[in-house]
């Protein structure tokens, strides 16, 4: 058996958040300066980790002034759990990451073609990526791909040779692959130490949560097949309602896991946190990984500190909740903000607006234009995704102020655009997803059979399985398509891998910035280039 708590976890949680920040500003900017400052930080929050874990706590009776109290999770509780349990973990997380496209030795979905041109410059070209013959550079969400890249770098640099095949970009694949499923696993990690199962065999549902939970797209598909007589491009469930779509968990992990894992694991991280000490840092990490899911982690770390803030006026407690936000780790946090600031911004998909979008905000964030059809369409898609989820596991989570929270992140999603047509409403609800899977799981590990429960228990428990089962659909098509191309071919490699680079004069909007060196960013960080 091993022993694992929150408190245990977060330490390896933490450093796989940081090596991308770390990569970016202190290897891919050439930036001493800011490698220096992230290694303070990061030794900030390993003393702040030790304080807290080391901190003798006295347990007092709080006032419950307000009228609604939500409670506080316990991050130091014990899980038990057994040693092939975590190989069983270990093994979904690398077979999954696989089937996904990672280690490209197997099916790939459309948009790898973008990423694996993406990695192959950032592994082949110098840092920062730029393009000088176009006049453009390399401007997006490159901070998951860092790690693995510089590992790479540095065996070429022992073994220049590489670089003059395809070997450098093999050896980067496979190391993408193991950091790919070093996060998963810490997904799991994180996702049982929230759970809490009640029997060690129940930890078994958190790999089978993670894989197979999604909203009943299949529902929506079915409707819309019958009455308007639609078919879906390559099996694809989810744009069932055109624009609007809650991505499931695979579906996130196989088209856009560069955006998904870190964010996964920083809510996941907020779900557990006792107190407001390390959210700046948390945000950051997410940040580096896809301002998109961050906006959405931030949702719920803003309306949580409201909350203690409230809290703590009622009760008299401003003082200790001033030191909770204002950490030092908090503090230094925010001063890397600006640079992913400048940097997402010079990306040329923003600076370019928005199709079918009215009222701007911060001329990023667009309101949709609304209809009677939309309206129509995000109450369909609210209840089949979330909805439904919600009202069943309602009884457990009355008390969770992130049940709530995550109420309000659903109805949100689907009236904000930025970007691409639909991206703001499906990388929005990365972290929303992963809160409804999370709370549909430990509601699951901790339904104790054997106990007197009323028979709206069961029937509860019924449905909710019921429904988990035909959501499970949607990630199984993305399993089918891979398995279905494979027939086609008749082959098992099947990358998606035809750009090759963007050092060519073709439209890139979404992953470059134009006329680069009149940038802020280039301007002010990057002078020389």
């Amino acid at each position: 058996m091993i022993e694992v708590n929150y408190v245990k976890v977060k330490n390896f949680v933490y450093i796989y958040m940081l090596l991308p920040l770390l990569c970016f500003i202190a290897l891919y900017l050439h930036s001493w300066l800011g490698g220096i400052f992230l290694v303070i930080l990061f030794g900030f929050s390993v003393v702040n980790i030790r304080i807290k874990f080391k901190r003798i706590k006295k347990t007092r009776r709080r006032k419950k002034v307000l009228r609604i109290h939500f409670e506080v999770p316990k991050s130091n509780y014990i899980l038990q759990i057994p040693i092939r349990y975590l190989v069983i973990f270990a093994i979904v997380a690398v077979i999954w990451s696989f089937l996904g496209g990672q280690g490209n030795l197997y099916y790939q979905s459309p948009d790898w073609g973008c990423r694996n041109a993406i990695y192959r410059d950032i592994i082949y070209r110098e840092w920062p990526v730029v393009y000088p013959d176009y006049n453009k550079a390399l401007v997006y969400y490159i901070g998951y791909w860092l790690p693995a890249a510089s590992v790479t770098k540095i065996i070429g640099f022992v073994v220049p040779s590489i670089y003059s095949t395809e070997i450098a970009f093999t050896i980067g694949n496979i190391l993408l692959w193991i950091w790919t499923s070093i996060g998963i696993f810490l997904t799991e990690l994180l996702l049982l130490t929230y759970a809490k199962p009640i029997l060690h065999y129940r930890q078994l549902l958190v790999p089978i949560i993670l894989v197979f939970f999604s909203g009943m797209d299949i529902i929506g598909a079915v409707r819309n097949i019958v009455v308007e007589g639609k078919q879906f491009w390559l099996l694809h469930l989810e744009w069932w309602c055109d624009d609007l779509q809650f991505s499931s968990l695979t579906t996130c992990l196989f088209w856009v896991f560069n955006q998904t894992i870190v964010p996964w694991l920083a809510i996941l991280c907020v779900l557990q946190e006792e107190k407001l000490c390390n959210y700046v840092f948390i945000g950051i990490c997410a940040f580096a990984a896809g301002p998109i899911p961050m906006v959405g982690i931030a949702v719920y770390m803003l309306l949580n500190g409201i909350y203690k803030g409230i809290d703590s006026i009622v009760n008299k407690k401003m003082v200790d909740f001033l030191k909770e936000v204002f950490t030092p780790v908090n503090c230094l946090a925010v001063l890397i903000l600006p640079v992913f600031l400048l940097y997402y911004k010079s990306n040329q998909a923003l600076n370019n607006g928005v199709a079918g979008a009215t009222s701007g905000v911060f001329s990023v964030f667009k309101l949709t234009t609304i209809t009677d059809g939309f309206i129509e369409d995000v109450l369909l898609l609210l209840v089949l995704e979330a909805g439904i989820y919600l009202l069943l596991i309602y009884r457990n989570y009355k008390n969770d102020i992130f049940y709530y929270i995550t109420i309000i992140t659903t109805f949100i999603a689907p009236f904000v655009k930025i970007g691409g047509a639909s991206d703001f409403i499906m990388r929005f609800s990365i972290p929303t997803v992963m809160v409804m899977a999370a709370m549909c799981l430990k509601y699951l590990v901790n339904y104790d059979v054997n106990k007197g429960t009323d028979k709206i228990s069961k029937y509860i428990v019924t449905i909710l399985c019921v429904c988990l089962l035909i959501g499970a659909m949607t990630p199984m098509t993305e399993f089918f398509r891979g398995y279905s191309t494979m027939l086609q071919t008749g082959k098992i490699i099947n990358v998606c891998d035809d750009i090759k680079t963007f050092n060519q004069d073709i439209p890139s909007n979404n992953f470059t910035a134009h006329d680069y060196k009149n940038s802020a960013f280039f301007k002010v960080f990057i002078p020389d280039e």
